[in-house]
């Protein structure tokens, strides 16, 4: 017999032999290089995911910069500063969120957060491409006005109104598409990983316990790190003190880490929002559901101010298994605060005069007459409407016509008591609300001071401004119940004044 055959012999003799063994050592083999294989699709899959859920944040982010360069050059524009930085930043986002909400739905080149050129792909799934087509279609019109834009104050407020009104809409279509994009990733994900788990269960069943024990710590972490935000957040129910924290808290509260981990959560929030955090807890100790998933919290910054935050709240098991943890993402919301404000006084505020607007006035008047009704007291509102301004616009021009109203508004203010309000609710047109007034005399005198105050001449750009009032005056509850009928007495009282020779003062009755 020849030495080849002797070798083939010998080895089918070893396999024989071995088989046993050989078998599963075939089968460890398979599956090792199947796990290296899943481990390589895993990291590229959340590379993708990531970069996909970050872009969809950042378009977040450029829908409000977009709205706040709108709000800005508006801004600018009636206080005749230059555009022009406010304008390239708008364009910047404009350009921006169209360049990545086209890649995303069609599939294409965008920039990353850092600026590199990123290809995004076309998204398979059916509801994250029938959100994509609603924020088109949401966005193109949009985005045609604001190439086409015209740097007049007109266009620019009717711009601002459109951009105000859809962006919310932008932001929950945003908030939408990110969910999706969380929720696909997850969901692919948590396919690999227990396909992963299967597999070292298989190659390593005596390490099965160990195994476990690190699948559900992996859990724990990344359930806890899951959504995106500043500061991210556990605090075991048990001994009230924070598990976890964040390295990013020291931007936001310029404290390190160390300061919280290990310390009472009263460390991290106002007492307010403490006394909602021990309430939560309180449920989570109990395995009782949080009310809620995301509330408005303070936060406590190294120097004592207090940040405006929204967490995002769930449960989970602790690293040891043994108690709830409560779990949160913690969002600074500064920026969306400070713009809710600024578009909340630009709804009730008088952008010339700085007085409330028409609509505060229905407000505060229908608040008037509530609280008249309860002490069973009286009111009285004003109805004033400027004399000769129309002449002082048509001579000296409607830049000082708006100086002038501004100064007849500050002349009404300085004649009333800190307790009356005065309103600008047309052109030259101005109420006042007085409370508390039982006697027609004290209307009459604060009437006969207001047109004194008007009648004097008034130099504006070296113009003289000779100018006066036709004041009307009506009564709760005598010449109305409602703030119509006495806003209409007393509009009618003020006719009969400019009837009758003007600059005086009339009552309904």
């Amino acid at each position: 017999m020849s030495r080849g055959k002797q070798g083939e012999g010998g080895m089918l003799e070893v396999i024989k032999k071995y088989r046993f063994f050989l078998l599963p050592l075939g089968l460890v083999a398979f599956f090792d290089i199947t796990l290296l294989a899943m481990n390589y699709g895993l990291s590229a899959q959340l590379e993708a995911s990531s970069i996909n859920i970050n872009i969809a944040g950042r378009q977040r982010m450029l829908s409000q910069k977009m709205t706040k360069s709108l709000l800005l050059m508006h801004y600018q524009q009636k206080q005749g500063i230059d555009t022009q930085a406010a304008h390239q930043e708008l364009m910047d986002a404009m350009e921006l969120f169209d360049q990545t909400l086209t890649a995303m739905r069609y599939g294409g080149e965008t920039l990353s957060a850092d600026s590199r050129p990123i290809r995004v792909k076309q998204f398979n799934e059916t509801v994250i491409q029938k959100t994509l087509m609603q924020s088109l279609a949401l966005w193109e019109p949009l985005y045609r006005s604001i190439q086409q834009m015209q740097l007049s104050e007109s266009a620019l407020e009717e711009l601002v109104n459109a951009m105000v009104a859809d962006n919310l809409q932008l932001l929950a279509l945003m908030n939408k598409l990110t969910n999706q994009l969380e929720t696909a990733a997850k969901r692919q994900t948590y396919l690999l990983r227990g396909l992963q788990t299967i597999i070292v269960i298989l190659i390593l069943l005596s390490f099965a316990m160990a195994i476990n024990r690190l699948i559900r710590r992996e859990q724990y972490f990344s359930k806890l790190m899951e959504k995106s935000s500043d500061i991210v957040i556990g605090i075991n129910s048990a001994t009230s003190r924070i598990t976890f924290i964040s390295a990013s808290v020291k931007l936001l509260l310029q404290r390190d880490e160390s300061y919280y981990l290990g310390h009472p959560y009263h460390r991290l929030f106002s007492q307010e929002s403490a006394s909602r955090i021990s309430h939560l807890l309180l449920l989570a100790k109990k395995f009782r559901p949080l009310p809620y998933n995301r509330c408005e919290v303070q936060l406590i910054r190294a120097d004592n101010a207090l940040i405006d935050a929204e967490m995002l709240l769930q449960l989970n098991r602790s690293e040891d298994g043994r108690t709830i943890e409560l779990s949160a993402d913690i969002r600074d919301i500064t920026e969306r605060k400070q713009l809710e404000l600024a578009l909340t006084e630009m709804a009730h505020k008088d952008s010339l005069t700085g007085l409330a607007n028409r609509a505060q006035f229905s407000l505060m008047a229908e608040q008037a007459i509530l609280q008249a009704q309860r002490k069973s007291s009286s009111l009285a509102m004003m109805f004033i409407d400027l004399d000769n301004f129309k002449s002082v616009n048509d001579i000296c021009g409607h830049h000082v016509g708006d100086a002038l109203l501004v100064e007849v508004a500050q002349r009404i203010n300085q004649r009333l008591r800190a307790s009356d309000t005065v309103f600008r609710i047309g052109g030259d047109e101005f109420v006042v609300l007085l409370s508390d007034v039982a006697q027609n005399q004290h209307l009459q005198t604060v009437g006969d001071k207001i047109i004194a105050a008007l009648s004097e001449k008034i130099l504006i750009d070296n113009c003289p401004c000779q100018i006066g009032a036709s004041i009307g005056i009506a009564r709760y509850p005598e010449d109305g119940e409602n703030i119509d009928a006495l806003l209409k007495a007393a509009d009618e009282a003020m006719y009969r004044v400019k009837q009758s020779g003007k600059n005086a003062v009339a009552f309904v009755a």
